[in-house]
């Protein structure tokens, strides 16, 4: 699974950008995570417009949001929060930040879908609605 490169303009804020630049330092010294995903996702810090979080569109997927999604080929609607590996726990509907759906929706904004390329083919979801974002109650901490 691996997402398709395409050119993305996303936001991020400087403090999930610098706990994620953070998070590729200890996954790449400890190489339990795939390396093509750790890529994909130091591409997209590479790539993201950072900014203050207090200047975070309310409508941008960030770090701790929580996101309504479909899937636009079957109609699958999936609500997780994004979070940093350690809290991850997908009963809860908590997703890894350092997975293909993790990587592929942040900085990604309320309407905007995103390619997941599968071996069974590629996959399209939806971002529907953000349902919690920490910056737009000023939860600078979470």
């Amino acid at each position: 699974m691996e997402n398709i490169k395409k050119a993305r303009n996303i936001i991020l804020s400087s403090l999930d950008c610098a706990r994620l630049r953070d998070l590729l330092i200890t996954a790449n010294q400890f190489g339990s995570i795939q390396s093509v995903l750790l890529q994909t996702l130091e591409g997209e810090l590479s790539r993201a417009t950072v900014v203050p979080p207090e200047e975070i569109p309310p409508y941008v997927v960030t770090m701790n949001t929580c996101v309504h999604l479909t899937d636009t080929t079957t109609g699958e609607e999936m609500r997780y929060t994004l979070v940093f590996p350690n809290e991850a726990n997908l009963q809860q509907g908590k997703l890894s930040i350092l997975s293909d759906l993790g990587v592929a929706i942040i900085g990604f904004s309320v309407g905007d879908t995103v390619e997941l390329a599968f071996p069974e083919g590629t996959r399209c979801v939806r971002i529907n609605m953000i349902i919690f974002q920490p910056e737009a109650t000023r939860q600078f901490d979470l």
